[in-house]
């Protein structure tokens, strides 16, 4: 019975190539998942030690970070100027390519990247992995500046990405369907001080990957005063429990972390989800935050 549903399962092209992916997994790997050599968590492992894993969550404080807390909160307070003049709603409507509900981009992280642009006024965007963000940039783009910021976009599957614009804003605006690492270094220093480098990468750092490519090859050669966004950052630069427990094997937090300890080229201007954690009240004035807290943090080079 149990090969007869195996070969029934074998005959579904979905399934199929699930376990082509998996056997070629097994076949390539020294070490099983949750190994002591492997990069996959151990589910297991991690339970037997929630408590140490996630205890950093309640201090408000990193050894060898400058959070620069009061700055962020007088930061955002410039911000919430702009809250009001927020034109998206839960779902989609006329003339807007963002809304709120969808899984990729939402509450906390789309009213701190409109009011990021409004505050910045950028010239030039640079996005590195593309989908609602790139959306609400046009809008923005489109309804505050007359579509004056130049406006790029690196993405290797620019499906969502298509889903969520229009003819004209291809035609508008750079898309360049490569990975970042098929991508000159030097095209990353048009960016000026006030401009954004907007990241929202595979979140894996591995051998060729785009993580290991951003930090080793683009970060050094960004120009002074060049903000730079990351995306599903958490307090304390560690991944929720159900991520963990769901698959997500992901490295970038770890990566970002260890990067910014002792640091002085770079500065943290805001952590929304840090300040979520440790200084909700500073939300009151943006309610629709509360409806989820987002997961980015934004940086300044500063040498």
């Amino acid at each position: 019975m149990r090969r007869e549903i195996k070969n029934l399962l074998n005959k579904l092209p979905y399934v199929r190539g699930l376990y082509a992916h998996y056997r070629q997994y097994i076949d390539n790997s020294c070490f099983p998942p949750g190994h002591y050599y492997s990069p996959i968590v151990s589910v297991e492992e991690a339970k037997k030690n929630e408590a140490v894993i996630w205890k950093e969550a309640s201090n408000p404080e990193l050894a060898g970070i400058d959070l620069k807390v009061d700055e962020q909160v007088r930061l955002l307070s410039e911000m919430k100027k702009y809250y009001s003049d927020i034109p998206f709603e839960a779902h989609k409507k006329d003339d807007f390519r963002y809304y709120f509900e969808n899984e990729m981009y939402s509450y906390t992280d789309g009213i701190i990247l409109y009011s990021m642009l409004r505050h910045l006024k950028p010239d030039r965007i640079i996005e590195v992995g593309s989908g609602f963000s790139s959306a609400l940039m046009l809008d923005v783009n489109q309804h505050n500046f007359d579509n004056r910021i130049d406006l790029h976009f690196i993405e290797p599957n620019p499906e969502r990405l298509f889903e969520n614009i229009n003819e004209n804003d291809k035609k508008s605006t750079i898309i360049i369907p490569k990975k970042v690492q098929e991508v000159e270094p030097s095209y990353f220093s048009r960016l000026e001080a006030g401009d954004i480098l907007f990241i929202d990468s595979t979140h894996v750092a591995k051998t060729g990957s785009d993580v290991n490519y951003i930090f080793f090859e683009i970060l050094p050669i960004l120009k002074p005063g060049v903000w730079i966004h990351f995306h599903d950052i958490f307090y304390p630069f560690e991944y929720p429990k159900g991520w963990v427990y769901g698959g997500r094997n992901w490295n970038e937090n770890y990566f970002l972390r260890a990067f910014l300890m002792n640091n002085n080229d770079y500065e943290i201007r805001l952590f929304p989800h840090y300040l979520h954690l440790h200084r909700k009240d500073v939300f009151t004035e943006m309610p629709l935050a509360y409806l989820n807290k987002g997961g980015n943090i934004w940086l300044e080079k500063m040498n």
